[in-house]
């Protein structure tokens, strides 16, 4: 009889550690399960969600995204074409603007994917679209507004972005980074060109402000910007002070007289299809009756700036860093 009892505690030994085995391999399902559960709802809710979505787009027009986050996109601008590939949504983009053509890399990726060019502007085929069967459609300027009302009677979730000044770059941003999913990457964005652009205003909050004039062409007088322009605030970020700030409106047309008497310390030219077409450069602002006398042609500072730089889009943090670089070399050295 006793010898039965080493073989009945043996079993119950045996018996023990299998339950603490299955035990100890239940507890690790759940963690890594709750884990995956976790990690998804944490990272992933934007990008997962199939619910459709409504936004406010800047015209104050409800829009409603059915698949949402959108699969494919469709860009009409260059500005919302850069903030699709700021956020790294260009494998989503079907098309886009004939005018897409930088920065070069952008052009680059618009072509190895064989995207389609939908026009340009205001003259956009509604149906090359169409034929698309976009999720969203994006577009920016004012001429763009009637082909977005277009494309809302035909079905088309469509929005429209018209950024003024640089905080509603930042706003439009955040816009499209909700309206496409990537809400995450466009917050790092916008958090990442606020945090740039202070660095930019500590570093010249003391410094002089030397007079600027920026000219993108000549027709019929020479092409500037007044004080209602984005490149009117890139200056005064730079810290520097457009010689027409007192000029109402964005754009305006000047005279050799006024830019003389004007005296600009500083010459920027805003390089692209403007100023290429009616031969602007350095040299012939520097031939230009009485511009001599000029501070900016005496001191031979005259520069150039990619004109997209200027404009609102991400890129505007590079314009804003070059500006400040031009007006004050020896803080950025």
């Amino acid at each position: 009889m006793w010898m039965d009892k080493p073989a009945k505690y043996g079993v119950e030994i045996m018996t023990t550690k299998t339950k603490i085995i299955v035990l100890v391999i239940a507890l690790v399902i759940i963690i890594v399960v709750a884990g995956v559960i976790v990690w998804q709802q944490l990272y992933q809710t934007e990008k997962t969600s199939s619910a459709p979505l409504s936004i406010i787009d800047d015209y104050e027009r409800n829009v409603t995204i059915s698949n949402y986050p959108p699969e494919r996109i469709v860009s009409l601008a260059p500005s919302c074409t850069e903030i699709i590939f700021a956020l790294n949504l260009e494998d989503k983009l079907v098309g886009v603007d004939s005018y897409d053509y930088y920065p070069p890399e952008i052009q680059e990726k618009i072509d190895s994917l064989n995207i389609t060019k939908v026009g340009q502007y205001a003259l956009i085929s509604i149906e090359t679209i169409v034929d698309l069967e976009p999720d969203l459609v994006i577009a920016a300027m004012r001429v763009q507004y009637q082909i977005i009302e277009n494309l809302e009677a035909v079905g088309q979730p469509a929005m429209i972005i018209y950024p003024q000044n640089f905080d509603d770059v930042l706003a439009d941003i955040s816009l499209i980074g909700e309206a496409t999913g990537y809400v995450k990457e466009a917050e790092a964005l916008v958090t990442a060109i606020l945090d740039k652009a202070q660095e930019i205003a500590d570093k010249t909050q003391d410094a002089s402000k030397p007079r600027v004039y920026i000219e993108y062409s000549f027709n019929g007088g020479y092409q500037s910007f007044g004080s209602g322009s984005f490149a009117d605030e890139l200056i005064n970020k730079a810290g520097g002070k457009n010689i027409f700030a007192d000029s109402a409106g964005a754009y305006m047309a000047t005279s050799s007289e006024e830019v003389i008497v004007s005296n600009p310390e500083i010459i920027i030219i805003a390089k692209g299809a403007m100023s290429a077409a009616c031969g602007l450069s350095p040299e012939t602002i520097r031939n230009r009756p009485g511009w001599s006398e000029i501070d900016a042609v005496q001191n031979n500072q005259i520069y150039e700036i990619d004109e997209r730089l200027l404009l609102p889009g991400p890129a505007m943090i590079d314009g804003l860093e070059s500006i400040a670089r031009i007006l004050h070399p020896e803080i950025f050295e």
